[in-house]
């Protein structure tokens, strides 16, 4: 309900509209009266009301006065004037002041409701309005710093070359070029902390990774001005935090690897009480767990059918011990992970297809508990990369990446079918035919349909849409087919599958 205030120096008129309206059953407050301007401006600030009724013409402080003030100190209160007086320099006063209503003494009950009732509906709207501005405000900041946040989270694992990542950064108002580059990642960080300035003389780029670690890009015209500035960090956080700090790098494109080399260090900061609370970590364990060679050369030269055998030996160490962290878990999966997209950088670095699908499954290792967890992403990832370059390395490569590439983004026509395809690769249907299989291992039938029903199981549990509707946007026409075909691949039904809400992880 709106609060309405009353000022006039007659008390006839502050009671009869006090009285003359059942303000609670109108849908309004009547939160006070006063006889002037003055007296008028402290309970006005008191009660906050959302609308005040002033005569004009009163001692001490007329309405006009207030009327000014109340539009500096108060600008959303509206105003309604009460004037006996019907004279052109009032009303052009009141208009300059932008008073909502100049209303001629007397007024009516009737008349003043309406003219209050007007006035709520339009406060109720701008409240609506602001509230509509405020949250598109809201969201648009949220989603500068979700860019933000994930441009530089991926620029420290090293998705960008030089060039990319100083465009990305220029977009997002990063001044990104500078002489020297380190990272710092702290662990529960407590910015509000009186010992943090020594953080202010440093020029740095600060995001959340997690909800427990933060992460510094610094930046530095020399290399002396960096290492004196981290000798001075390292003796302070060394008491409060579990830290690290990458070596200073005069590149872009090496940031990934002072994050990579401070990731390294807060590890071994850690207690091996914390790690593994059952046995002591030697170093010879530390360097075996980590080593990147060993998984380096498997992407080059390892096959599909290896994969399960080499994961579990190059994860034995996690199995070896009675007890794990999570976290041990994480940073051995990030390790992995990063091993993997610098491989692919390197093979074919303008793949965006690859990458996305290794982003999506980096995602999902935070949440990653138990070991049958960690040689299943491991699995799963380098089963891509491997079959990703078999695909590379492949004469047919190109002509199985356009068509495949071309399934993507037709999948919803009812219409793509062999002969559509093997126009667009410019050979024939039957050697097409055969070639996709053989580069595959599935008709193109298959691929199509499991492109298709992949799509769908998302729509089924991301949207309400109705089966038929999300049939259409599949590619299928006739919704019964779909249906069958659906289950026939899944082993559900499309309500089964919908109700249970199933999200594989991978």
């Amino acid at each position: 309900m709106k609060k309405i205030f009353l000022v006039d120096d007659e008390i006839v008129v502050r009671e009869g509209i006090r009285t003359c309206i059942d303000w609670t059953s109108e849908g309004f407050i009547y939160c006070g009266d006063a006889p002037d301007g003055e007296i008028a401006l402290p309970l006005i600030k008191k009660h906050q009301p959302d609308i005040v009724i002033t005569d004009i013409k009163m001692p001490f402080m007329d309405g006009l006065e207030i009327s000014r003030i109340l539009r500096e100190k108060m600008p959303s209160i509206k105003i309604i004037i009460l004037s006996g007086h019907d004279e052109f320099e009032y009303a052009r006063e009141a208009l300059r002041i932008q008073i909502y209503e100049y209303c001629l003494k007397p007024i009516s009950s009737r008349e003043l409701l309406q003219i209050l009732n007007k006035i709520a509906k339009e406060i109720d709207e701008e409240e609506r309005e602001r509230k509509s501005v405020d949250e598109l405000k809201k969201q648009a900041l949220n989603n500068v710093t979700l860019a933000r946040d994930k441009f530089l989270k991926e620029l420290c694992e090293g998705y960008y070359s030089t060039t990319t990542a100083i465009r990305e950064a220029s977009k997002l108002g990063i001044d990104l070029i500078s002489n020297h580059y380190a990272v710092l990642i702290i662990e529960e960080f407590n910015e509000n902390n009186e010992r943090m300035d020594l953080l202010k003389p440093l020029s740095f780029i600060s995001f959340q990774r997690t909800s427990q670690e933060t992460v510094f890009i610094f930046r530095g015209e020399s290399r002396n001005q960096l290492e004196g500035a981290f000798q001075d960090l390292r003796d302070y956080l060394g008491k409060s935090y579990n830290f690290g700090i990458g070596k200073i790098k005069h590149r872009v494109q090496e940031i990934s690897q002072s994050f990579s080399e401070a990731y390294d260090e807060k590890y071994y900061s850690i207690s091996y009480e914390e790690l593994s609370p059952m046995h002591t970590l030697t170093a010879k364990e530390l360097n075996h767990i980590f080593n990147r060679k060993d998984l380096e050369n498997f992407l080059k030269f390892g096959n599909l059918d290896e994969i399960k055998i080499f994961c579990i030996n190059y994860s034995s160490f996690l199995k070896e011990k009675t007890k794990q962290t999570s976290f041990m878990y994480y940073y051995f999966l990030m390790q992995v992970t990063t091993t993997t997209i610098e491989f692919v950088d390197k093979l074919d670095n303008k793949n965006e297809a690859i990458f996305n699908k290794i982003k999506k499954l980096e995602i999902k290792s935070t949440s990653i508990r138990d070991y049958n967890q960690v040689i299943e992403y491991m699995s799963v990832i380098l089963k891509i990369i491997i079959q990703h370059r078999i695909d590379t390395n492949s004469k047919n490569y190109p002509i199985i990446q356009k068509a495949k590439d071309y399934i993507q983004e037709h999948y919803n026509n009812p219409e793509l079918s062999l002969q559509t395809l093997s126009n667009v690769v410019n050979i024939s249907p039957s050697y097409f035919s055969h070639l996709f299989s053989q580069e595959t291992g599935q008709t193109l039938k298959e691929y199509i349909t499991n492109i298709r029903i992949e799509r769908a199981k998302e729509l089924l549990v991301t949207t309400n849409e109705k089966t038929y509707e999300i049939a259409l946007k599949v590619g299928y026409n006739d919704s019964h087919y779909f249906c069958n075909t659906f289950k026939k691949i899944t082993g559900m039904t499309t309500k089964k599958y919908k109700s249970e809400g199933q999200t594989k992880m991978y």
